[in-house]
């Protein structure tokens, strides 16, 4: 089948389609990505990038039309015209790009922002192929969630855009179930949704590969935060728990932070004042294939997330990924994240902002003894096998990529009889 993906993140930027991609190209599929220069996290355009743009244009076979977008960098406004730079030139340069070629389906994967959803519904019209649209982050919930829109005629105009993308899809698939059932809430959408989440059985640990050197060597229980150091994941209340853990006068653990995001220079700025600098260790943000060697140095893993509806209904990237690690799970998020370390008994989960009770899980699991720690991190490994395994989701994403072509047809069909 030939499949256009449009995202506007892509490798080498570190983000679940790539290694989407990779699968669907392992499957015979003939895949082409539509993206944009690459600028996530720290919002400048890779300087590899700009030295050599001829070498970002294939990644294991699969050939990437790129179009040039405003970098992210810091600020809403500037945050905005990135969202929009993507917009306009995905659709009036991408059109000329993708003006002679073919394709089967158009699959989307819509992280921020979900005008990308537009894109999709353009190439899908003037392609003449049905469109699959992956839905990982809920508009307008998201922006209203973080305080980017306050406004009730703000809300109402993205829920009547996000309304009428979802209408021109002809498959919806949602990464949890509670973000499936708000999606099913939009009057534009019919039976045409599925539940569809990320994977956790992630090649890379099957690799052997040696702690990673930039992490100094210590005795203390260290527990590891990789992935986006941003405003959802609550890091002041993280800091909360460690200050009150100094107040007991805790010491035998450490943090390791490894990422970027919006909250890092509040988060190293904070960690001086406090004088938290022997609970700390952070670092900047590396290529998705170097973070087993991290994993290494970790004892127990960090997920935390804001009480907010629409962080409540989705589970986080990170999680299943971490479930496939077999390392132990400690948890401040409520909702169907929570759930699932509950379920699959990886670890120990608190309500999102009760870093109280953060701080007395990080000395339960500080406390246990190797083999414990080893009970939870298989139970982890267990469930990520039977929920999040990337064989069958690939072909259950094959199969739905046949429903959409197939419908599409018999539609055709009804047509020429009309």
């Amino acid at each position: 089948m030939r499949i256009l993906i449009i995202s506007q993140y892509f490798w080498p930027e570190n983000f679940r389609i790539n290694e989407l991609s990779e699968e669907l190209k392992k499957e015979g599929h003939n895949i082409t990505v539509l993206t944009g220069y690459p600028n996530y996290p720290k919002g400048e355009i890779f300087k590899d990038f700009l030295n050599n743009k001829n070498k970002f244009n294939n990644y294991k076979g699969i050939k990437i039309i790129r179009i040039p977008i405003l970098a992210r960098k810091q600020g809403k406004l500037k945050l905005t015209l990135n969202y929009l730079s993507f917009l306009f030139n995905s659709i009036f340069i991408g059109y000329f790009k993708l003006y002679q070629k073919k394709f089967d389906l158009i699959f989307t994967f819509q992280v921020s922002p979900i005008t990308i959803g537009i894109t999709s519904a353009f190439f899908s019209s003037i392609k003449n192929c049905p469109s699959v649209f992956w839905v990982l982050d809920l508009w307008p919930d998201t922006l209203v969630a973080l305080n980017i829109i306050k406004r009730k005629w703000q809300i109402k105009l993205f829920k009547f855009l996000v309304n009428w993308i979802y209408g021109k899809c002809d498959i919806i698939l949602a990464q949890s179930k509670n973000l499936l059932k708000e999606i099913k809430k939009y009057p534009s959408v019919k039976e045409n949704t599925y539940y569809f989440p990320s994977w956790g059985d992630s090649n890379l640990f099957r690799k052997k590969v040696e702690p990673a050197d930039e992490v100094s060597k210590s005795n203390k229980f260290t527990i590891l935060f990789a992935g986006n150091i941003g405003e959802a994941q609550d890091f002041p209340n993280i800091l909360n728990a460690v200050r009150e853990l100094k107040s007991k006068k805790v010491k035998d653990f450490r943090i390791v932070v490894v990422g970027e995001g919006s909250k890092k220079e509040w988060l190293e700025k904070n960690v001086q004042k406090f004088e938290l600098e022997n609970y700390f260790e952070i670092h900047k943000g590396y290529k998705f294939e170097r973070m087993p060697s991290f994993f290494l140095h970790a004892d127990a893993l960090l997920v935390s997330l804001l009480n907010k509806e629409v962080f409540n209904i989705t589970i986080p990237g990170k999680l299943q990924f971490y479930l496939s690690s077999g390392i132990p799970i400690i948890g401040m998020l409520c909702g169907e994240g929570a759930e699932v370390i509950r379920k699959s008994n990886s670890g120990y989960v608190c309500n999102s902002g009760e870093y109280i009770e953060l701080s007395k899980i990080i000395i339960k699991i500080s406390n246990m003894n190797k083999k414990q720690l080893e009970i939870l991190g298989k139970n982890g490994k267990k469930y990520s096998r039977k929920e999040f395994l990337k064989s069958k989701l690939v072909k259950k994403l094959e199969s739905i990529f046949i429903k959409a072509k197939n419908q599409r047809n018999i539609d055709k069909d009804k047509k020429l009889k009309i």
